[in-house]
């Protein structure tokens, strides 16, 4: 039975779709997780019985829409897959640095399977620097799409150039480029980090870091920023400490030292924690935070909350143990082949940034403590 509050969330939905029309879009999940007080898993129970009512359509990375002409979907940007715009096999090309991460490689699993149920086809790429991609460029024919996954890399300039000369409809893996007229794909990592603060807030977390890679890219710097500009948390004063693992410039790298050297650091004389919990961003090696964790008596104790800021659907990133927050790859992947089909349907439009919805799945909650003094 659904309980009072998700039916009055529900209730005012309903009006709201009544009074809106055809293709408005509805207030984000976050939106109105604040307005009525509730919980993620509450607006998302409730978005899903609109969409089984027919009343709402979703969109990958756009947000959720009225609908009201019976067709269960709405016009916009990027449309089904099954337009005519997609009728046609197509050529893709998928371009990753030789250390991609398990993210990456399940994203292009997962186009090659949309691709080719449509008869078209993939090539899979793998570089191990803008020199060695150019050159294998030159040597290649041109393709309908093409696909450059780069989440934590400088891209040259003349990489993007010689990527347009060589295919009708580019698009970019992880939204690290700017400046530049090429469409661009990724997560709102500080939307992400905003539902970790939520709910370590709620558990009672006031002493909090952010473990970063020892990146320069552009979605580290704005989490950083945003990170460091936080001292309250709604009405909770909160504690934050910035962390960069020195030496680790890639997501891939084994975390162990760095996060044991970093772990030193925010030990106090007395050899405790001077803070509550983790927050971790760019690292997909799960299995390093637990070694680490394990290793120094904090897995299974409550002393210390570890978040991390990735994939919900990668487990190699959480292993099942640690709160995710963050968008997930499968939407990922159809939202670049809607981005490419979008662009060979319509060369002409604006480049589009696409940012994928954000979640949170907690594993380990941390029993509510009394604020640190």
């Amino acid at each position: 039975m659904q309980s009072t509050i998700s039916k009055n969330l529900l209730n005012s939905l309903e009006d709201l779709i009544e009074r809106s029309d055809h293709g408005t879009r509805l207030p984000t999940v976050r939106e109105l997780m604040r307005q009525y007080g509730v919980g993620q898993s509450t607006v998302q129970d409730v978005f899903s019985l609109l969409k089984e009512k027919g009343q709402i359509s979703a969109q990958v990375g756009r947000g959720s829409y009225v609908v009201k002409d019976g067709s269960g979907k709405v016009p916009g940007i990027y449309g089904s897959l099954n337009n005519s715009a997609s009728d046609s096999s197509r050529n893709i090309l998928i371009l990753s640095n030789s250390s991609m991460n398990e993210r990456c490689a399940r994203v292009q699993n997962a186009i090659m399977a949309q691709v080719k149920a449509k008869h078209g086809h993939v090539m899979q790429i793998s570089y191990h620097d803008t020199d060695h991609l150019l050159d294998i460029l030159k040597s290649i024919p041109s393709f309908d799409g093409a696909i450059l996954q780069s989440h934590y890399e400088v891209i040259p300039v003349r990489l993007l150039a010689m990527l347009q000369a060589k295919t009708r409809a580019l698009v970019v893996d992880g939204h690290t480029v700017s400046g530049v007229d090429v469409d661009r794909m990724g997560i709102d990592w500080e939307e992400a980090l905003s539902l970790s603060l939520d709910h370590l807030v709620d558990a009672g977390r006031r002493r909090i870091a952010l473990v970063s890679l020892d990146s320069s890219s552009q979605p580290i710097l704005s989490v950083r920023r945003f990170f460091q500009r936080q001292r309250n948390w709604g009405s909770v004063q909160i504690e934050t400490e910035l962390v960069t693992l020195k030496g680790l410039q890639h997501p891939t790298q084994n975390v162990s030292s760095a996060l044991h050297s970093a772990l030193d650091d925010l030990t106090d004389d007395t050899g405790r924690l001077k803070v509550e919990a983790l927050i971790c961003v760019g690292i997909s090696d799960g299995m390093g935070i637990a070694e680490v964790l394990r290793e120094r008596a904090l897995m299974q104790t409550n002393e210390l909350d570890v978040v991390v800021l990735g994939h919900v659907d990668v487990p190699t990133e959480h292993l099942d143990q640690f709160t995710i927050a963050g968008g997930r790859y499968s939407d990922g992947a159809e939202a670049l082949v809607e981005i490419i089909e979008n662009r060979l349907a319509k060369p002409g439009l604006a480049p589009q940034i696409v940012y994928l919805d954000c979640e949170i799945n907690v594993k380990s909650a941390a029993k509510t403590q009394s604020p640190a003094g």
